[in-house]
């Protein structure tokens, strides 16, 4: 307990950290300015889920992370049309918590199965799940072009670098670990089905007005590699979320002109990048607003109905991935407690500053 708690306070420095999260923030800015100047605000947050694709692989070498981001970006895609075209066929609410669970389940073992980075299913059922519940009187295939596009331009923006570096490291290809074991596969996805089903079965029932957020909160804890970090990831992830929507209230006082905000999300994506491996409840501070206020384009709401809902199905979402773990990793804490290991970051562990 004393050594998560040092933790907590302890934030690593950030070299190696900012280049990546420069990609990832030009990835969200580029196609949300082009959207803005032709109109089409309307787009917006399909292009933003696409650009969420550049977090993927974010310290490889260039090949191999052109290989994941592209099977990320052809996820993250799938994840946009399917709920745009859930959110067109008026399935009700229940509907959404029964897709969403067996989708987390499916998407964790073939996240895992092509060592995709970071961990699990959660941007995609955030993709998902935001597309569903978003109101869209355009095509569906528009939408699909929007994501599509995004995701092309975090792929040129992920490859860029390779152009400076080819000489000086030539021989760093695709080499990768292998895919974990079936058996463990299987039982990380099972908890994924368990806390995403609980969560978003209170949470509908709760009668919030977006009930996603308390399934998507509880996917992220359960990325974490062991069970003590999973439990650790919850209490972060509450933490930073309280923070988080304190400062959307008060970035919600001012009025934002479409293409401020595009600028004002980016530079929110950006900070969030830089401390995200270094520490997750400071990285959540800044990337809570951006998952709120990128709705504010098309579907202005009250502030205090965002962050009390946020607030709220966070600790849902949190609060039920906790007890999941708890209960799925009994035997794990215990060889954990027995083998003690040194500290470590709350999110995956990474290699800072491996390619540009």
């Amino acid at each position: 307990m004393k050594q998560h708690a040092r933790q907590f306070f302890h934030v690593p420095p950030a070299k190696g950290h900012r280049i990546p999260a420069l990609r990832v923030a030009a990835g969200i800015v580029i196609p949300l300015v082009a959207l803005v100047l032709m109109g089409r605000t309307d787009l917006t947050i399909y292009a933003v889920f696409g650009a969420l694709t550049g977090v993927y692989g974010r310290v490889e070498p260039h090949w191999l992370r052109l290989k994941h981001q592209t099977f990320a970006g052809i996820i993250m895609c799938c994840s946009v049309i399917g709920g745009v075209a859930f959110a067109t066929a008026g399935v009700k609410t229940w509907g959404l918590v029964a897709l969403s669970t067996l989708l987390a389940g499916l998407l964790s073992l073939i996240a895992d199965c092509l060592r995709l980075r970071p961990a699990g299913p959660f941007f995609y059922l955030f993709a998902f799940t935001g597309s569903a519940s978003v109101p869209f009187h355009g095509q569906l295939w528009e939408a699909a072009a929007t994501a599509v596009g995004s995701v092309a331009v975090v792929l040129l923006l992920g490859f860029a670098g390779r152009l400076r570096v080819r000489r000086s490291q030539p021989q760093r290809g695709l080499g990768e670990a292998p895919h974990p074991p079936w058996p463990g596969m299987l039982l990380h996805a099972g908890r994924y089905v368990a806390a995403i089903g609980l969560s978003g079965s209170v949470a509908t029932l709760s009668g919030l007005g977006h009930g996603y957020w308390a399934m998507v909160a509880a996917a992220a804890p359960i990325a974490a590699a062991d069970a003590s970090g999973g439990l650790v990831r919850a209490v972060h992830r509450t933490v930073g979320t309280y923070g988080g929507v304190l400062l959307t209230a008060c970035l919600l006082t001012i009025s934002w002109s479409p293409l401020q905000l595009a600028v004002l999300l980016a530079a929110l994506q950006f900070v969030g990048e830089v401390f995200v491996i270094r520490h997750y409840s400071i990285a959540l501070v800044f990337m809570t607003p951006v998952a709120l206020m990128m709705t504010e384009f098309i579907a202005t709401k009250p502030a205090h109905v965002l962050v009390t809902d946020r607030a709220v199905e966070t600790t849902i979402g949190a609060a039920i991935a906790f007890i999941v773990i708890l209960l799925a990793t009994r035997q794990q804490r215990r060889k954990e407690l027995a083998s003690p290991t040194p500290g470590r970051q709350i999110p995956e562990p990474a290699t800072p500053g491996a390619s540009v």
